[in-house]
């Protein structure tokens, strides 16, 4: 887990805006995101990418990897791994870490702790 950084929301974010080449994955369920809102990184002319790590009964979702290695990211990418509180993220990023990837984040406040609290560009739940 060496190569595995832990960072703010507030880094996160303006790592986020001065380099073309990072990316946010949110890993938390459908039901947070539907109850909590999510990342609107629209302004900064980039996609939140949701894939969860963890269903919404606790078991782990068998199609994490798969799903992740559908982005199609370089491996060289900057890649910020975001959930409610950044234990989930952490694990999502030891996984990723597992397939050769080097620059990984993790936003250690997380999404519901940290990113939405500071008040940072979010999309409200529906």
């Amino acid at each position: 887990m060496s190569n595995i950084s832990n960072i703010t929301s507030v880094e996160c974010l303006q790592k986020l805006k001065d380099n073309e080449n990072t990316y946010l994955v949110d890993v938390r369920t459908p039901e947070e995101f539907n109850n909590d809102g999510f990342s609107d990184l629209s302004s900064i002319n980039k996609i939140l990418h949701k894939i969860t790590i963890v269903n919404s009964d606790g078991s782990p979702n068998p199609n994490f990897l798969s799903e992740f290695s559908d982005l199609n990211l370089n491996k060289d990418s900057e890649i910020y791994f975001i959930c409610r509180s950044g234990a989930r993220s952490m694990r999502a990023a030891a996984l990723v870490a597992d397939l050769g990837y080097q620059n990984l984040y993790n936003v250690e406040d997380g999404f519901t702790l940290g990113w939405k609290p500071m008040g940072l560009p979010s999309c409200d739940p529906d």
